[in-house]
């Protein structure tokens, strides 16, 4: 039988049901609320994990550097390369080089000043224990040679310039000898006083009061105001070679770049040195622009590179992005950038990060095995690099996207994975050309000298000092990439760049061409 009851009846098992399905609704609630807690705390944890991760990185690098012995510092790849090759190939090698060896100490033999000094039989000697023969019997067979050195302390000279003055009998006419070429007019110290100065400063990096104490032991008194004012000087007489060596830099195909501070003695902020260098194609020399700026932005690539065409090469840093691609440069990115980063993190990823420097070497390995066959920057290298660079680097990427999910994007093999896919179209571009490197370590020894010099003298008085000085760098550093000596070198150029005016003369005096005046 079934019970009707009116629409207005009152049921207290239906208001019962109502209030639980509210109770569970609000319990439902709370454990979505719970549950939106606890991902949000997961999260949350695992970014700290991971910046952890990164600050016990950090930690362990720095421990590394202040008391880490020096094995624990990245290791060079050449030495990793050396360590792959058998025992009888590293001996191959190890005679190539004694023979390099050899055949340098020889070129500086051939180049050094020789006294030869012969030493008599005295006559008092000369008496045979066989015969009893005496001075008069011995005759002279010749001589046995041997080598030493020994070091003539260098000296400055005073040298008194007496000019002719010859007069006509006509009695209308004095002649005087000209004045020989200086630095600057009315100077009282020669191009080679102040090519040794220069190279002291800028190439030894030895600060202006040390070298005030050498000339004063070897008797010449000179201030160290005067001293830095020879420097400027040097400086302004070789400006136009400098922006002549800046307008071949922006022409060349492919360009290296990098950057570092030094400190600027009338600035709260630091300056940067950059510098821009790469191989002439007609010369097949390298030359190098140093350039001084007061801050670290995109300005100094642009005014260099703006509006040219070719390949820069650098390392991830935003600030060369204004004269790359799309519609610049075309960017090559550098491979040791990314291995130092997966050495970083050997501390949290040891296997991961072994496996990925060892995929590294084997890239450096193809382009050593080019520098082997002397095929660098030729379509044989071009091969080399396509039949067995491109397969290691598709493999490479595979599983670098692979790995990238098992690794935290903060934790040091995470950022070690993130900037190598990030920066893979820039690590490809070397696949383009053979003239291109794969990594940009020649750019960060080229800053050597500044880093060396901020160590010694520390800083630059101002702006204008700073530009003077890289100005130096710059044509110092090409003589040292064209095999020039410097000191020789300035004090042939010095007095003759201020009659050089148009370009071809400008040329024959920058490094790579430059021919002494006394071989003409």
């Amino acid at each position: 039988m079934v019970v009707e009851l009116p629409l207005d009846h009152h049921c207290p098992w239906r208001e019962l049901c109502e209030q639980m399905r509210g109770r569970l609704e609000g319990l439902g609630e709370i454990v979505a609320a719970q549950q939106t807690l606890l991902a949000e705390q997961r999260e949350l944890g695992q970014e700290r994990e991971a910046q952890h991760q990164a600050l016990d990185a950090k930690i362990a690098e720095l421990e590394r550097r202040l008391l880490g012995p020096s094995s624990e510092k990245l290791p060079p790849i050449e030495r990793e390369l050396d360590q792959e090759l058998s025992e009888e190939e590293r001996a191959r090698r190890r005679e190539q080089a004694a023979a390099k060896r050899r055949e340098r100490t020889a070129a500086r033999k051939t180049s050094m000043p020789t006294e030869r000094t012969e030493h008599p039989v005295a006559d008092a000697d000369k008496h045979c224990p066989v015969c009893g023969g005496a001075t008069g019997v011995f005759s002279r067979i010749g001589f046995k040679e041997s080598t030493t050195y020994d070091y003539v302390p260098g000296h400055f000279v005073r040298r008194v310039h007496a000019r002719e003055t010859v007069a006509c009998r006509c009695g209308q006419c004095v002649l005087t000898a000209p004045v020989p070429d200086k630095v600057t007019e009315r100077g009282l110290y020669e191009s080679g006083f102040i090519a040794w100065l220069v190279v002291s400063k800028c190439v030894d990096s030895l600060p202006i009061y040390r070298v005030e104490k050498q000339l004063g032991r070897l008797g010449v008194p000179i201030s160290r105001s005067t001293m830095n004012d020879l420097l400027h000087q040097a400086a302004e007489a070789l400006g136009p070679l400098v922006a002549r060596l800046r307008e071949r830099i922006a022409q060349m195909p492919v360009v290296l770049a990098d950057e570092t501070s030094i400190k600027i003695a009338d600035r709260k902020k630091r300056g940067f040195v950059w510098v821009f260098h790469g191989r002439d194609p007609e010369t097949d020399q390298e030359l190098a622009l140093y350039v001084l700026a007061t801050t670290r932005s995109g300005e100094t690539p642009v005014q260099i590179l703006g509006g040219t065409e070719g390949t820069l090469l650098v390392d991830g840093y935003t600030g060369y992005n204004d004269v790359t691609d799309p519609e610049g440069r075309g960017r090559g990115g550098c491979w040791s950038h990314s291995r130092r980063r997966f050495f970083a993190a050997r501390e949290t990823a040891p296997e991961d990060a072994n496996e990925a420097m060892a995929t590294i070497r084997k890239l450096f390995r193809i382009e050593h095995d080019a520098f082997e066959r002397e095929v660098v920057r030729t379509p044989a290298h071009q091969r080399m690099r396509d039949e067995r660079s491109r397969p290691i680097l598709e493999a490479f990427r595979e599983w670098l996207t692979r790995k990238r999910h098992e690794y935290l994007p903060k934790s040091p093999m995470g950022q070690a994975i993130g900037y190598t896919l990030r920066q893979w179209p820039r690590l490809t571009h070397f696949l383009q050309d053979p003239r291109i490197p794969i990594h940009n370590n020649a750019s960060e020894s080229r800053l050597r000298v500044v880093a060396l010099g901020r160590k010694n003298f520390m800083f630059v008085g101002h702006p204008k000092a700073g530009r003077n000085i890289a100005a130096l760098y710059s044509i110092l550093g090409s003589c040292i990439s064209c095999g020039v000596e410097p000191t020789a070198y300035l004090t042939d150029v010095l007095p003759r760049v201020r009659h050089a005016t148009t370009p071809a003369e400008l040329d024959a005096l920058l490094p790579d061409r430059w021919i002494p005046r006394s071989s003409n």
